[in-house]
């Protein structure tokens, strides 16, 4: 327990370098001002709180936050290849598993600030410009529903990470892959398929109301989300070993066939 816990602080020292963590709270912002937006272009004039975080969540796990957690999640990872960390570590008694473990909790650690960063600027915004229906009842709803929408993105994209985080620069792909797979549940939210895709499976969990004529049913979503923990359980049972990650395989030389004279 104190060595993870000893790891998992040294990430968050590594995390002061990084510039990355940035582009988090841009997304952030981006998505709440999304929102806002979104709120007010009805045009009725009647801007009330719940129709604000509402849209936060729809946008946080349509757009925001699987593609974030993958790229700040892949790019820790990467780190240790760029910089030619892993071989480091060999000398220090610490598998990769364990490593990439306590990077798995760093990252759900980052989600949750994320996710109550989208929250306070959520709850600023509407005290600045007075929405209406703003309640200490919504208050608290907002919040948690917002964090929570938020780690079930994080379990929904786990595979994700651990999968691509077998490669130098593969998190890439994983980026992409994420995005589509956030994306994709804007057609899947509301369709009697929110509780079986792992992106949207939060929604019924917390009670979302965004879509008044859902139907939540709550043990497909935990399953849907239970299934995820347990495929990345998997995968980080299968990393390979620090050898096969950061050994290169050697280009074999063509041999050359001689014509023997007779």
């Amino acid at each position: 327990m104190k060595l993870m816990y000893n790891l998992v602080t040294g990430e968050f020292i590594k995390l002061k370098r990084y510039s990355i963590l940035w582009i988090g709270v841009v997304t952030v912002f981006c998505s709440v001002l999304l929102a806002a937006f979104q709120s007010s272009s009805g045009g009725t004039g009647d801007i009330r709180y719940e129709h604000l975080y509402n849209n936060v969540i729809w946008n946080n796990y349509s757009l925001a936050f699987p593609f974030l957690i993958v790229l700040i999640g892949g790019y820790l990872i990467n780190r240790e290849f760029t910089d030619n960390t892993l071989k480091t570590v060999l000398t220090l008694p610490v598998s990769f598993r364990r490593l990439l473990l306590a990077k798995m909790i760093t990252i759900g650690l980052l989600t949750t600030l994320f996710a109550v960063l989208s929250f306070l600027s959520t709850f600023l915004l509407a005290m600045m410009f007075q929405y209406k229906d703003l309640s200490w009842a919504f208050i608290i709803k907002s919040m948690y529903q917002i964090i929570g929408v938020s780690v079930g993105n994080y379990i929904a994209v786990l595979p994700i990470i651990v999968y691509f985080s077998r490669k130098r620069n593969a998190f890439f792909t994983g980026v992409s892959l994420a995005f589509v797979y956030g994306f994709c549940g804007i057609f899947v939210a509301g369709r009697q398929l929110t509780d079986y895709y792992p992106v949207t499976a939060a929604l019924g969990l917390l009670g979302y109301t965004g879509q008044e004529e859902a139907v939540y049913q709550l043990p497909i979503a935990l399953s849907s989300l239970l299934l995820m923990l347990v495929i990345a359980g998997l995968l980080m049972i299968r990393v390979p070993r620090y050898e096969q990650l950061t050994n290169k395989p050697r280009k074999q030389r063509p041999k050359k066939h001689r014509n023997r004279m007779k």
